[in-house]
């Protein structure tokens, strides 16, 4: 009985045990360890413990069970998830009883898939009883990884234990016993040994345990002393024991629960102690020889019985063919080998085992044998130049050692073979002898010596012969002969005699006497030579023949392939499969049995058809059926013929029908001749005339010439600004003339003119240099920098223009500087720094530069700001001194009105009027103010004296120093205060629609009366007024009509002070005057300056912002602008980049100190239109296998086209077929280097022609060109065909057969036929109209009399509601809007808004449906904004774009 039986009814697993014990991870309890468990099928609660192994899990449990309580009759459910790796199975145990469905029908068990990725697994009971409870697990399974989690269920009801039967334990190990019971509540668990109790481990928490004085009796017992030290019991009933023994702890163990009722359940368990097997060493005696009989014992010297014991031999079971005897007893075991040979030789083992252990002994059991033959060797005859094998084994103990020995020729004396045999033989361990390559000398007499050290020794001679079997020094051969000629076949075989000769033609013996060959053998020194002789070959005797010899040694083949040749057939269908400038690929069809060996091709020039000075070309016979030769150095768009004939060793075939073929165009090879530049009058531009290239050169049809300028500016540049500009000429000899313009000013360009036809572009000629007129500098300073030098000075620096900028000799710079909301300044300079004095003190500048030269001014830099430094400030702007009691005065001030800096803090000073003493300071920190304007300043001076008169004034200190003093007020304390407003009016400027708080603080004894004033009316009560209770006074959204005075008094017995505001309301700036101008790719914004009137300094302090969209686009923000005019009182920005072409949106607002205006809008258009088509066909032409379209052809209309797309299709049929462009992309459209300066980049990668192939020759197609540029898409349908093999064009299509046309044929027949039914349906209709007719009319009439009733109603009721409109609208007075009618046919839809007011009646608030808007999208503008979208929408695209071209104004 092995250890799982034991571990089947004791249910205690060991740590030390290497059985296929259970491993649990309770990661609820112990989440670092590993707990060891009895068996699933352990009825027990009992848990042994002997050490913690720490181990990766690679699952985790993330969501069990944890502890319940329940009635019974109830109905529970227990669940567990486990994630990671998905565990094989889920099982379930109660106190370590293994559940399932089968335990009781009241059990469901399942096992699903979550969705994030995890299995659960899920124990319902129904109706569960008292017997239900216990401790639950559930066990997840996943190879040997198991993780588990347990907890209790508890069922209301009586205790009780579960029985046990008696379980075994190995001495010296710890053992844990958890008593299975069920039942709740438990008041405890004790564990009683042999009558006595055991005490609890105190110092283990429980959720029974109390704390109890020790002198206090539990239940009428006292609490008992611990029995042993190594049993404890843990406070939920756990008794371990860390050491078990035989005479200590071996006996009965009761567990005994008790409820707090009174009720008791007790259970014994027996322990029973099991002392291990130990054995004692097995000993075997040195000298066994063979045959001998040998007894191997094994001695128990201690442990419990029953003892079993098993034997292995090398870890196995011992066989029985090895007639072994085994003789055991109680205490010993012993094997009897009677007659002991080699094969009982090894290793034996002797394990013992009882219920709780197995140990073992291992010994060796070795016996000398002499050695015997097991392979004894024999003569043996070897092949010449092949490998060869000599066997010569033994057996026997210790391993016979085996020795080659050869006896040598010339000295009559054994040698060891590997000294006399050399590198190529080989003494393998096994006694084998190796020949790699047989050779001659390796004939003689070989002696095989074995031995071991037992006994005699083996030795036996033997004699090795070496024969020469038949070879060939070559075995295959190829040979071709000619029809008719005669042929000679020899093999010559070497070898031993006899040698043996067969001939085979095709693998059949040959027979002389009935063939027509010749047969002859000659013998020779290395074997015998045969000779076969054919005559008169013909073409049957092409076949492979074979010279099969052999010899008793061996054979071998000799094999000649004979191939007969004849002239071959000529090829067929050449055709033109490519065609290229000056390259052509020609094809032609062949036999896959063909005679022909190669090809000779002839291609000669159309216009001079000669064969005999023709060109050749040979081609060497492939295994394909189709034979494909390309032919270079040709001449671009020539006509040439070529045809193609077959050859090999025996003749050439006849030639095949000539092709005829035409080369395609090439790109000319010549630049334009005669070049010239001339200077213009304008600047930047430069006038180019030249002539064509030489008739020669022009490889095609000249479409037209690129002009390319590139400036000299000394230093290489990747974003040089070069000049590329395509003109199409119109005559190919006629001398040429062009203008660049857009060139940079006082610059000189190296310019240079290249041809091009559909291939691509030529060379360009030698660059010619000249020079641009000068100009204003087209860019500003760059790197502009501003620092403060003093409190009114500042300095400003920048990097000078690029010299390809400055557009000639440049003369100075201007720089522009204003302050916020002020004038701007200019300061001229000749250097690239600038120092700016008579600044204002701690002022923020505006600064920007530009060059200029005798040309005028270029454009500024982008503007910087930077402020002058700080300085002490002035003194503060006013003051005022009230008495506030007999002993304190209050002082308010106002801040100074040039700070000149951050103000820190106000310094006041104190002094009796008439005392030499120096004044008393006092310091008030500055306060942030958020207010429309400066708050005032106050402070109460205390502790004066009553009646005596004080000097008080203020000064203001910056992070400078001290400002000057203020004037000095003069006041008296005392005890009548009459009263006063320490608050300091003054102007104050405040935003339109803004809140605004004017205070009133007021002193006095008796506290006086404060009344608000606006321009000498009593403020009441009013909604945009509200009276704080500190007196000061709110005014909500103010407006223009609440800008004035207003006034605040105070009044009391003794007298009355007043305080003045005058508040000025200012208003948001108007929207500009808005115009735009188109171009092809930029459009050019300008709008009016607003003038402020009454404050023309305020017009200075205006920004603008420039936004702009693409029809219905994002808006997008445009470089700012600050007063960049080009003409007084105008502001100018470009925006560019933009699409050719394509509607666009511009938005301008105005922002000043206030706010932002409304936005202006304008809606304008790019020039330029969609591509336009040639109406004809003279843009293609063809060939036998491609149609090419010269793309030169289309009129961009005057944008430039981004996509081609060509479909085609045969005539007739119904199926496009998007073509792929066979026409090469000229890619080095610029010319090289020059000198070694220049190379210009690419000016675009888009195809001058369209090449449509590989197509049928002789075919119509029908060709849908698609040409697309940012303004649209133009779409025709050409139709083409394609010429014939020889070059000529074929007649046009017929239409006999048209599929379309006879489906329009069919589909007007169908229409008449339509049409005659409906005629006389409507015939016999009319007669009932007419009667119906009549009725109808007293109904007609009846109906209109209500509708007029109605429609007066429904006038009456809207005749004070806006008009609506559809845009577009017409000029109506001094209106801008358009509006116009729709038709009551349209089928589209239009954007509409209101226009003008009805009677002087406000607008709503808020449309229903419609978003608010800011300011600077009004209501206004949205609607202007949407009109004009949906006019464009429903008007321009009836409108050919390509017609806008001219600039027009909004």
């Amino acid at each position: 009985m092995d250890v799982r039986f034991w571990i089947l009814f004791s249910f205690v697993l060991f740590t030390d045990v290497t059985s296929s014990t259970k491993k649990y991870s309770y990661l609820s309890e112990y989440p670092e360890t590993f707990t060891f468990q009895r068996s699933l099928f352990d009825p027990s609660t009992v848990e042994l413990r002997t050490m913690r192994i720490r181990r990766s899990i690679s699952m985790a449990m993330s969501q069990h069970f944890g502890e319940t309580t329940v009635m019974p009759g109830a109905d529970i459910h227990l669940q567990c998830t486990v994630n990671g790796q998905h565990p094989g199975k889920f099982i379930w145990e109660r106190d370590g009883i293994l559940i399932s469905s089968n335990t009781d029908s009241r059990y469901g068990i399942s096992q699903t898939l979550s969705p994030n990725g995890g299995v659960t697994s899920q124990l319902n009971i129904s109706h569960i009883r008292v017997d239900d409870g216990g401790l639950y697990a559930c066990v997840a399974h996943h190879g040997e990884t198991q993780l588990a989690h347990h907890d209790r269920m508890n069922v209301y009801g009586p205790p009780y234990i579960r029985t046990l039967p008696p379980f075994k334990v190995l001495s010296g190990q710890s053992v844990t016993l958890r008593c299975p019971y069920y039942g709740y509540p438990v008041r405890e668990i004790t564990w009683e040994y042999k009558g006595k109790e055991i005490k609890p481990d105190i110092s283990q928490s429980s959720r029974y345990r109390r704390s109890v004085p020790s002198s206090i009796e539990i239940f009428g017992r006292k609490p008992k002393l611990r029995i042993k030290r190594d049993a404890t019991v843990t406070s939920d009933g756990v008794l371990n024991i860390a050491k078990v023994n035989k005479n200590d702890n071996g006996g009965s163990y009761a567990c005994v629960v008790r409820s707090p009722s009174g009720e008791m359940a007790k259970r014994s368990f027996e322990l029973q102690v099991v002392e291990a097997p130990q054995l004692e060493e097995i000993l075997l005696a040195s000298d066994l020889q063979e045959g001998q009989i040998v007894q191997i014992h094994c001695n128990l010297k201690s442990g419990d019985s029953p003892v079993y014991y098993s034997w292995l031999k090398d870890g196995k079971k011992i066989p029985n063919h090895l007639k072994i005897v085994e003789r055991s007893l109680e205490v010993f075991s012993v094997l009897i080998i009677k007659n002991v040979s080699l094969d009982h030789c090894g290793t034996y083992t002797c394990v013992a085992a009882n219920h709780v252990a197995k140990v073992n002994r291992t010994v060796n059991l070795y016996i000398k044998v002499a050695p015997k033959w097991s392979e004894e060797p024999q003569n043996t005859s070897l092949l010449l130049g092949r490998s060869g094998h000599i066997s010569c084994s033994a057996n026997g103990y210790p391993q016979p050692q085996t020795h080659w020995l050869k006896k040598d020729v010339v000295s009559e004396t054994w040698r060891p073979v590997l000294e006399v045999a050399g590198g190529g033989v080989l003494s393998l361990s096994n006694g084998s002898l190796m020949f790699d390559t047989v050779a001659l000398s390796d004939a003689g007499l070989y002696t095989c010596h074995v031995e071991n050290g037992v006994g005699e020794a083996l030795s036996k001679t033997i004699w090795i012969s070496v024969n020469k079997p038949v070879t060939f020094d070559t075995v295959l051969r190829n040979m071709t002969a000619k029809l008719g000629q005669q042929v000679t076949l020899e093999c010559q075989a070497k070898g031993d005699d006899p040698i043996r000769i067969m001939w085979t033609r095709n693998e059949k013996p040959i027979n002389p006497l009935t063939q027509r060959v010749k047969i002859s053998e000659a013998k020779t020194d290395e074997g015998i030579t045969s000779v076969l002789e054919l005559l008169q070959t013909e073409t049957s005797d092409a076949a492979l023949y074979q010279c099969r010899a052999g010899n008793p040694f061996g054979a071998d083949v000799y094999t000649v392939y004979l191939n007969i040749l004849e002239p071959p057939s000529p090829p067929t269908d050449l055709s033109v499969d490519s065609i290229k400038s000056r390259s052509v690929k020609l094809s032609w069809r062949d036999m896959a049995r063909s005679l022909a060996q190669y090809y000779t091709v002839q291609i000669t020039n159309s216009q001079r058809l000669s064969w005999s000075t023709a060109r050749e070309i040979n081609v060497t016979r492939t295994d394909e059926i189709r034979h494909v030769v390309e032919i270079e150095d040709l001449q671009p768009s020539t006509g040439y013929t070529a045809r193609v004939a077959g050859g090999n060793q025996a003749d050439l075939s006849l030639f095949s029908t000539p092709v005829r073929l035409t080369t395609t165009e090439e790109a000319p090879t010549s630049p334009p001749l005669a070049v010239q530049l001339e200077q213009t009058e304008s600047p930047g531009e430069i006038r180019v005339r030249w002539l064509p290239p030489p008739a020669d050169a022009h490889n095609g049809l000249i479409l037209g010439y690129r002009l390319r300028a590139v400036p000299q500016l000394g230093v290489i540049k990747e974003n040089q600004e070069t000049s590329d500009k395509i003109i199409k000429t119109a005559s190919l000899y006629s001398k040429q003339e062009n203008t660049v313009t857009g060139l940079l000013k006082g610059v000189r360009y190296a310019v240079s003119v290249a041809a091009f036809n559909s291939a691509g572009t030529g060379p360009f000629s030698i660059p010619l240099f000249q020079d641009t007129r000068e100009g204003a500098p087209e860019e500003g300073p760059s790197s502009v920098e501003c620092s403060g030098m003093t409190s009114s000075a500042l300095r400003v620096s920048w990097q000078p223009i690029p010299p390809h900028k400055q557009a000639g000799a440049l003369i100075g710079y201007t720089v522009l500087y204003a302050a916020q909301g002020r004038q701007w300044h200019n300061a001229t300079t000749l250097v690239t720094e600038l120092r700016l004095q008579g600044l204002s003190k701690f002022t923020n500048y505006t600064i920007k530069v530009a060059g200029f030269s005798n040309y005028g001014l270029g454009p500024f830099s982008f503007p910087i700001v930077c402020a002058t430094l700080q300085d002490v400030p002035e003194a503060p702007a006013e003051i005022k001194l009230l008495s506030q009691s007999s002993n304190a005065l209050l002082v308010s001030w106002k801040k100074p009105n040039q700070p000149n800096g951050r103000l820190l803090h106000y310094t006041v000073y104190c002094k009796p009027a008439s005392s030499n003493d120096g004044p008393q300071s006092y310091r008030v920190d500055t306060q942030p103010n958020t207010d429309a304007y400066e708050r005032t300043q106050t402070m109460e001076l205390k502790g004066l004296t009553e009646g005596r008169q004080y000097d008080v004034w203020v000064t203001a200190s910056t992070s400078i120093g001290e400002g000057p003093e203020s004037r000095r007020v003069t006041n008296t304390p005392s005890q009548r205060v009459v009263a006063g407003v320490a608050s300091l009016g003054g102007e104050v400027s405040v935003a339109v629609r803004n809140s605004l708080l004017l205070e009133c603080k007021s002193v006095g004894a008796p506290p006086p009366r404060t009344v608000w004033y606006h321009n000498q009316n009593i403020i009441t009560h009013h909604p945009r007024f509200t009276r704080n209770r500190d007196d000061s006074l709110l005014i909500k959204s103010i407006d223009q009509a609440l800008s004035g005075n207003y006034t605040c008094l105070a009044k009391n017995l003794y007298g009355s002070d007043s305080v003045v505001y005058q508040v000025k309301v200012l208003p948001l700036p108007d929207p500009p005057s808005l115009r735009a101008t188109p171009y092809k790719d930029s459009v050019v914004v300008q709008w009016d300056e607003i003038r402020v009137y009454n404050n023309e300094s305020l017009a200075y302090g205006i920004t603008y912002n420039l936004t702009w969209r693409e029809s219905d686009g994002p808006w997008q923000e445009a470089w700012p602008v600050a007063r960049e005019s080009r003409l007084p009182g105008v502001q100018q920005h470009t925006l560019i980049g933009l699409k050719c072409g394509t509607k666009y949106s511009v938005r301008v607002t105005a922002t000043d100190s206030v706010g932002t205006s409304i936005p202006a809008l304008a809606d304008v258009m790019t020039l330029g239109g969609a591509p336009v088509p040639p109406p004809s066909t003279d843009w293609l032409w063809s060939n036998a296998s491609h149609i090419y379209i010269q793309l030169s052809g289309w009129d961009d209309g005057g944008c430039d086209v981004t996509k081609w797309d060509v479909e085609y299709r045969p005539l007739g049929s119904n199926l496009w077929h998007r073509a792929e462009n066979k026409a090469p992309v000229d890619m080095n459209m610029g010319w090289s280097f020059y000198e070694g300066l220049y190379q210009a980049p690419p000016l675009r990668a888009m195809p001058t022609s369209f090449a449509i192939g590989p197509l049928s020759s002789a075919n119509w197609y029908q060709l849908k060109v698609t040409a697309t540029n940012d303004a649209g898409v133009a779409s025709t349908v050409y139709t083409f065909a394609t010429k014939n093999v020889d070059g000529e064009e074929i007649g046009p299509p017929s239409d006999m057969f048209d599929l379309n046309m006879l489906v329009i044929i069919c589909s007007s027949i169908l229409l008449i036929v339509c049409v005659f039914a409906f005629i006389c349906i409507l015939f016999k209709r009319r007669q009932n109209f007419s009667s119906q007719y009549r009725h109808s009319i007293a109904e007609d009439v009846k109906s209109r009399n209500e509708s007029m009733t109605s429609q007066s109603e429904h006038k009456e009721r809207y005749a004070h509601t806006p008009r609506i409109y559809t845009s577009p609208v017409h000029n109506r007075k001094t209106s801008k809007n358009e509006m116009f009618e729709i038709s009551p046919y349209a089928e589209f839809a239009l954007g509409f808004r209101t226009f003008d007011h009805v009677e002087n009646q406000d607008l709503p608030s808020r449309l229903p449906g419609r978003p608010r808007f800011d300011t600077e999208t009004s209501f206004q503008a949205r609607s202007e904004s949407d009109d004009s979208d949906s006019t464009s929408k429903a008007t321009m695209s009836a409108i050919p774009r390509r017609h806008c071209r001219t600039p027009h104004h909004r």
